[in-house]
């Protein structure tokens, strides 16, 4: 579990909003209005979690910029324009995502001038979200350059025309596979022969509900995307790429913004460069020894 910190408000601790969740998530289960017990039990819940002794925030703030360490690598990055905020885990402390925004289509820092661009009341604003997850080792870690499960490597895909070639992306749909005739008498016992034929009728087919891309290079896969499938405006597609040993970027977009995303993503990564450039420099510089003072030095 990871709790947020907002650069917006920073003052609010994880411990006040672990207790808040605490308070909810056992009134939610009352069917009725609670009663004193319960109260009381809430109330145990919350002192014993504001009991609780804080974890060191691993995350320095000086100048207008934050020092925010995750996995093997750390990041150095303008506060006010480009980092909206980053989560902790609950049980060490250490930060397990960090979150930036940019515009779109031109991938630059949040700005009062741009906030009404970027932030729509309604609907998704011209913007990226931009997450960098920690710790996500694993298979689709280790799968991600593969063609064309990326991702998705125990998935089969059926590519069709792209409507991103331009941009060089191909496009691919989730097949339903092939029907074990093997499991047809057990499912139709449990669910119905209806379930069975209507299985079977999806016999090699592509899911339409999301449509997959890929950007490959060198016949390996340097970004995935899917988006949720329609034309509408809060239609969301998310784009990902693995960075350093271990952490996965995800940035989410309006489907409407397709058309540049890889010219944005490949801005992004040029920012992220110079953020983790600048953030490994300040950790060797606190690093380093403190030289020791001289006697002369001090007369």
């Amino acid at each position: 579990m990871a709790a947020m910190n907002m650069v917006a408000n920073p003052s609010l601790g994880m411990a006040w909003r672990a207790s808040v969740l605490a308070l909810l998530t056992l009134l939610a289960g009352c069917d009725r209005m609670p009663s004193l017990q319960v109260w009381g039990q809430a109330a145990g819940e919350v002192a014993q979690l504001l009991a609780r002794k804080p974890l060191p925030d691993p995350v320095q703030s000086k100048d207008g910029v934050a020092y925010i360490p995750i996995d093997d690598t750390a990041f150095l990055v303008p506060e006010k324009t480009w980092l909206r905020g980053y989560a902790r885990n609950s049980t060490d402390g250490l930060v397990a995502n960090i979150t930036l925004h940019a515009s779109v289509p031109d991938v630059q820092p949040w700005s009062p001038e741009r906030n009404s661009a970027m932030y729509w009341k309604a609907g998704p604003g011209l913007s990226l979200r931009i997450d960098i997850q920690g710790n996500q080792v694993g298979d689709y870690w280790d799968n991600f350059h593969k063609v064309p499960g990326s991702r998705m490597s125990w998935a089969e895909f059926i590519e069709e025309p792209s409507d991103q070639a331009a941009q060089g992306l191909r496009r691919f749909r989730r097949s339903w596979g092939i029907y074990p005739e093997k499991d047809a008498e057990k499912d139709t016992r449990q669910f119905g022969a209806e379930f069975v034929e209507r299985m079977r009728g999806h016999n090699g087919k592509p899911m339409m509900d999301t449509v997959y891309y890929e950007y490959i290079q060198n016949d390996r896969v340097k970004y995935f995307i899917y988006c949720s499938d329609g034309d509408g405006l809060f239609h969301i597609c998310h784009l990902s790429f693995p960075w350093a040993r271990s952490l996965m970027v995800d940035v989410s977009f309006a489907r409407r913004d397709i058309k540049n995303i890889v010219a944005m993503a490949d801005k992004v990564s040029e920012r992220l460069r110079e953020f983790e450039a600048a953030g490994l420099a300040h950790r060797a510089a606190i690093a380093a020894p403190t030289p020791p003072v001289s006697p002369s030095s001090t007369r």
